[in-house]
């Protein structure tokens, strides 16, 4: 279950943290990035990725991240 969708585009900030069914989310403040996995060491591997691509910085969060793109 790895899923996401981003646009080109260059952000700062990409955040990674857990929603409260417990998946891993990646999101962009911009929000045009989002990814959902099931491991932590995936979405971190996918925000490594955008972050070489965009300019980003990774902040881990620890509070709860809601999806906004992914339904």
């Amino acid at each position: 279950m790895s899923s996401h969708r981003c646009v080109a585009f260059r952000t700062s900030i990409l955040t990674v943290g857990q929603d409260p069914a417990g998946r891993w989310l990646v999101q962009d403040d911009a929000g045009l990035i989002e990814g959902l996995f099931r491991t932590r060491e995936t979405a971190l591997g996918f925000a490594r990725s955008e972050r070489d691509i965009h300019s980003a910085t990774i902040a881990i969060s620890a509070a709860p991240l809601t999806a906004r793109l992914l339904h």
